[in-house]
């Protein structure tokens, strides 16, 4: 058979199928290379755009917030609050619907950090504990939860390596892990860090059990009461509504502890670390929970926080005076309350087609500087 195919023209044949079989073999790999990169290519295009909007829906969140701050956002609303306090008739508290836009659409949400209790500073540079310390440890308490996890907490964010009486450090817990690591000994820099904390689970810290979860009572969505738009100020943009959508009138909304059981939404961990008695370590009293609230003091009961917050959503409070006949003890009031809010939560999803980006941002507004950052 060879020398039938070499002594005659049927060689010229074999070769060409060959040559033949192996350019189809290339094209079809390089077709699936090609087509790979152009789907890679024409996914990371998408995503740049989801990340534009969403960064863009940064800039409008500041935007928001220095605008609230400096009183040009009141006439957007029915209810009018004062410039020199944060309340949830401000603007940025509103829930924002999901704006459509040429490319895409953009959800953007605006949460106030100075309604949480900050962590970092339960023990500082000068005190073992501060006043901070015992209301994390009521607020786990009132949860269910062991009041040792304020104890393991603290030695995370203090700066020795002595262990607190329920705590844990470096050599007695963390150094002793089949992955260990380091107990930090100084403040946090996210949220995220309690995972790292003994006794935090992803089941406590995302609030999906522990404690008394799913022995609570009479939950709420939250105690924000209903806040409105000046319906004049849409005059024209849109079509007219049913008589139904029209009545923006408040709704009277029951007072009662939040659902959510996440620690991110009780807890915070910027401030000012050497001075706890800042400013900005406070807790607003028109924004806090009905959990923080209830956690301030041992005295604080449900009759207490819920008229706490009946007041605020008839006139969101001025000073903290004004709470002085429910909160008594003076000490509280004065140091750790206050009506003004400095820190706030950033969350901004941009939307192209089916690619999602989320920025979630920790802004201070005084100095318009981001504390963190992250990009999802």
């Amino acid at each position: 058979m060879l020398r039938y195919l070499f002594g005659s023209r049927g060689y010229v044949l074999v070769i060409v199928l060959l040559i033949t079989s192996m350019m189809v073999s290339v094209s079809t790999e390089f077709l699936i290379v090609a087509q790979t990169n152009i789907n890679y290519i024409k996914k990371l295009n998408e995503r740049l755009k989801a990340f534009t909007i969403a960064k863009a829906g940064m800039n409008l969140a500041t935007f928001i917030l220095e605008a609230d701050q400096k009183g040009l956002a009141a006439g957007l609303m029915t209810q009018k609050a004062d410039k020199n306090i944060d309340c949830y008739l401000d603007l940025w508290a509103l829930e924002f619907p999901e704006l459509p836009l040429e490319y895409g659409t953009l959800k953007l949400k605006i949460d106030d950090e100075n309604a949480k209790i900050n962590l970092s500073i339960l023990a500082n540079e000068y005190i073992d504990k501060t006043p901070y310390y015992f209301i994390a440890q009521r607020f786990f308490v009132n949860m269910g939860l062991p009041p040792d996890i304020a104890d393991s907490i603290l030695d995370w964010v203090d700066i020795d390596d002595a262990r607190s009486p329920y705590g844990a450090e470096s050599s007695d817990y963390y150094q002793s892990l089949p992955n260990p690591y380091k107990c930090k000994n100084k403040e946090m820099d996210s949220i995220d860090e309690m995972l790292l904390v003994r006794g935090i689970t992803p089941e406590i810290f995302y609030g999906l059990g522990g404690g008394n979860f799913g022995l609570e009572q009479n939950l709420v969505d939250d105690n924000k009461g209903k806040k409105r738009l000046d319906p004049s100020m849409f005059a024209g943009m849109a079509k007219e509504a049913p008589a139904d959508k029209q009545d923006l009138s408040d709704i009277e909304q029951k007072i009662g502890k939040e659902k959510s059981r996440r620690l991110d939404e009780y807890f915070r961990v910027n401030g000012e670390r050497s001075d706890y008695m800042s400013d900005l370590n406070k807790i607003n009293i028109n924004t806090a929970s009905y959990r923080v609230l209830s956690a301030l003091t041992d005295a604080m009961t449900d009759d207490i926080v819920t008229e706490i917050i009946r007041r605020r959503r008839q006139k969101p409070f001025s000073t903290v005076d004004e709470v002085k006949d429910l909160v008594t003890d003076e000490n509280i009031r004065k140091n750790n309350l206050t009506v003004k809010s400095y820190y706030f939560r950033i969350e901004s999803v941009g939307r192209f087609n089916n690619t999602t980006v989320k920025i979630i941002g920790i802004y201070f507004r005084d100095n318009k500087r981001f504390f963190y950052w992250s990009e999802r």
